[in-house]
């Protein structure tokens, strides 16, 4: 397989047929097309009622109860400890293209406008890579341009050692969001969409974090940010909307793999300010946040995602002063 060459795609194995299945918008539907059911594990929230076919903001207060059934609420997993190893927590960065942009950009701003509000134990390397997402991550021909190259010649560049990396922050997407001719692959709750794959493709790359990185005591994960500025199909509404879902409903089931924490890092999808929504952190995205393609970040919409990262994080004991 070359490196701009597709990966198989996973497809489900309930014996539900396609019909049975686009036809239960409820929670059970996910139960039968995915395995798997979303745990609402959140506290000390309004009540949320009634469901919708049009995204809005997982975590956003108020408003519908589900998403063609899904719960409109993050998982909350209980806190990870995360611990220094001779007085440094390392930090690695995945993912692809938007993944190394934003992460560079939170990388500038903790060595300067930030320094202060972070603890001086942490340290963060960018190992995202452009063109790789979680597709390849997974793939061990794609070892020695990501892993190893983040193993042997990012960490020691950062003056970071193999056995200090305590915390993985994850921008997880599918690369391959569309059919081999370019079309949009079928949407939730298809047993053929993005989301399923995306679920498979999650609990595959988890199966590699240890191995890679044995110290490893957490990982944080994002799903994309909002897809609606852009034409293309794999980038676009609602595929990039439903990796959200997915991601819910994996963290869901997934507290902890092979001894590491498991859980949400910032959660970055946002609808167009012109919507006169946001989401839960207040965020809404306008054109200008994103660069002529309408896919990566513009300067400002790096800075915004960057902040958010920050300020996500700050919630956590072991990375604030």
């Amino acid at each position: 397989m070359t490196e701009h060459s597709r990966p198989t795609r996973c497809t489900s194995t309930t014996a539900w047929s396609l019909p049975q299945c686009l036809t239960a918008l409820a929670v059970s539907s996910l139960i039968a097309c995915s395995g798997t059911a979303p745990v609402d594990n959140s506290d000390n929230v309004p009540p949320k009622q009634g469901d919708v076919v049009l995204p809005s903001a997982i975590d956003a207060p108020g408003g519908p109860a589900t998403y063609k059934g899904l719960p409109l609420r993050l998982v909350a997993n209980a806190a990870p400890t995360v611990t220094p190893v001779e007085g440094v927590i390392g930090i690695v960065c995945i993912g692809m293209s938007n993944a190394t942009q934003e992460c560079s950009e939170w990388i500038r701003q903790i060595a300067s406008s930030w320094k202060s509000e972070v603890n001086a134990n942490v340290r963060v390397v960018d190992c995202a890579v452009g063109g790789h997402a979680i597709e390849k991550w997974i793939d061990p021909q794609f070892d020695a341009t990501l892993w190893n190259d983040c193993i042997n010649r990012k960490l020691p560049q950062a003056g970071l050692r193999l056995n200090q990396v305590r915390v993985i922050y994850h921008k997880a997407a599918d690369q391959f969001g569309v059919e081999d001719d370019g079309t949009s692959l079928p949407f939730y709750p298809s047993p053929d969409s993005d989301y399923q794959n995306f679920l498979n493709n999650l609990t595959v790359f988890s199966a590699r974090i240890k191995p890679m990185f044995p110290a490893v005591q957490a990982v944080y994960t994002s799903s994309r940010s909002y897809g609606g500025f852009t034409s293309n199909p794999a980038r676009g509404e609602p595929l990039s909307y439903e990796e959200g879902h997915a991601l819910n409903s994996w963290l869901s089931s997934h507290a902890s793999v092979g001894g590491v924490w498991y859980g949400w890092g910032p959660y970055l999808w946002a609808p167009p300010c012109d919507s006169g929504k946001t989401n839960g952190t207040g965020v809404c995205y306008i054109r200008s946040d994103y660069q002529g393609d309408g896919v990566h970040p513009s300067e400002t919409g790096r800075l915004k995602i960057a902040r958010e990262i920050h300020s996500f994080f700050r919630t956590q004991a072991w990375y604030g002063m």
